[in-house]
């Protein structure tokens, strides 16, 4: 049971992404607005990625805010990001896993990201068994960092990675993975999984540990769970 739960993850170390995706139902009221009329970045200009956008305003330079279609959780997302349908999955109820792509042309950065989000479900109650799972899932033997906000707790590791059998120039890349629990619910969590890496290699890079870590600590720790919350009872 817990390796089909984390299959998504396999899936993402290997091929950036996830499963498939069942698009059913509508999260933004920007989806009826003709993609001339929106902002001129990947988020908006992509149908399927601006479904999941809150609002056209930006919330910070260069991020808008996201919302899953169950209405489980937001989060940052960048200006440059994009929805991999193929790489998604929900059941429509209870969990929902959203994998995105954010493509930096200047800086030569590649972003993959997996966000799977879980109610009412039992395992992800229990930091011990989903650190020891996730830890496997990554070939990761060390310890994770734990830290407690805004009624969460973020569990979060990293590793440097270089690709098997590769002659690339940039054969390297940079994860990052854990979960959240939240405090405030139970049986309420995500586990996370973010590959940074240079794109191609007839560009400059110059993709190092500290700003990759600075991408994704934004993204993870903008993170903030939706329920209970006025606007998930508002129907908002």
């Amino acid at each position: 049971m817990k390796k089909i739960i984390f299959i998504c993850i396999s899936l993402l170390l290997v091929l950036t992404g996830g499963c498939s995706m069942n698009d059913n139902g509508k999260n933004s009221t920007t989806e009826a607005v003709k993609p001339k009329s929106l902002p001129k970045v990947p988020a908006f200009q992509d149908e399927k990625t601006r479904e999941y956008m809150v609002s056209t305003k930006e919330e910070e330079p260069g991020y808008y805010l996201l919302e899953s279609k169950l209405k489980g959780f937001r989060m940052l997302f960048p200006q440059d990001g994009e929805y991999l349908p193929d790489y998604s999955e929900s059941n429509g109820e209870n969990s929902e896993s959203i994998g995105f792509q954010s493509y930096n042309e200047t800086s030569n950065i590649l972003l993959d990201a997996q966000i799977s989000y879980y109610n009412k479900s039992s395992f992800i109650n229990d930091p011990e068994t989903m650190l020891d799972q996730i830890s496997n899932e990554n070939g990761y033997k060390g310890s994770f960092k734990k830290q407690q906000t805004n009624g969460k707790v973020v569990y979060a590791a990293s590793k440097k990675s270089n690709f098997k059998n590769s002659d690339r120039k940039y054969n390297f890349s940079f994860r990052y993975f854990g979960y959240i629990k939240s405090n405030e619910e139970e049986y309420l969590g995500i586990v996370y999984s973010f590959i940074v890496r240079c794109k191609k290699d007839e560009k400059p890079c110059t993709l190092d540990e500290d700003q990759a870590k600075e991408k994704t600590d934004k993204l993870i720790n903008s993170i903030t769970f939706l329920r209970n919350k006025k606007e998930v009872r508002d129907g908002k």
